[in-house]
This record gives C-alpha cells, sequence and structure tokens, in this order.
C-alpha cells in the first residue's frame, strides 16, 4: 500500500535524523522554517492543527498517535515534522491520500 511506503520513509527519516518529534519542538521548528512537511494524527487534538494551519507546509494525517510513534521509534506521538526536503517531498509522493485538508 501507498500509505505503508510513506511511513516506512518516515522511519528512514528518522533513522537519519531528519524527524523531530512532540508539539512544541515541531511549532518551534515551523516557525524557525526548518520544517518541510508536518505530519498529525486523525487523533490530534483540534488546537494542535490550529497550529500547523495555514503556515505553507504541506500536511499529511496519519491514522492514529500509535502508528506515528512506532515509525518515529517513540511510544505515542500526535504530531512530527520533517526537516529534509527530499524526504518531505517523497513521502507526500507516496502519500497523496494522507494530504490533509486544511
Amino acid at each position: 500500500m501507498e500509505k505503508d511506503k510513506a511511513l516506512r520513509l518516515l522511519g528512514l527519516a528518522t533513522r537519519a535524523g531528519k524527524v523531530i518529534t512532540g508539539i512544541e519542538l515541531c511549532e518551534k521548528a515551523v516557525k524557525s522554517k526548518k520544517a518541510k512537511l508536518v505530519i498529525i494524527t486523525k487523533e490530534t487534538a483540534k488546537s494542535t492543527v490550529d497550529m500547523f494551519k495555514g503556515v505553507g507546509i504541506p500536511v499529511v494525517c496519519v491514522e492514529s498517535k500509535e502508528k506515528l510513534g512506532s515509525f518515529t521509534g517513540k511510544d505515542i506521538r500526535s504530531v512530527a515534522v520533517v526537516t529534509d526536503e527530499n524526504f518531505a517531498s517523497a513521502i507526500v509522493k507516496e502519500s497523496e491520500e494522507l494530504v490533509c485538508q486544511m
């Protein structure tokens, strides 16, 4: 499945040190223009989603906090950002159906 490939790319980006997780760190990365892609879950609180609304960065949704956490090597995560343009582009390309409508 395409979304599985996108999540495997996210795991690869994590191992390469190109992923930041956690709401506060992700918000900081977005504000400092380091973030190239935001990944949230369908379970992410609306107030958190609103932080990333209209910032000009693609946003991709995954099914659950557990799934996002497992592909980033953490327990549970509601948001992550990819800081590498190439990884971000590849993930978006492989997850067209997951791009969030914000």
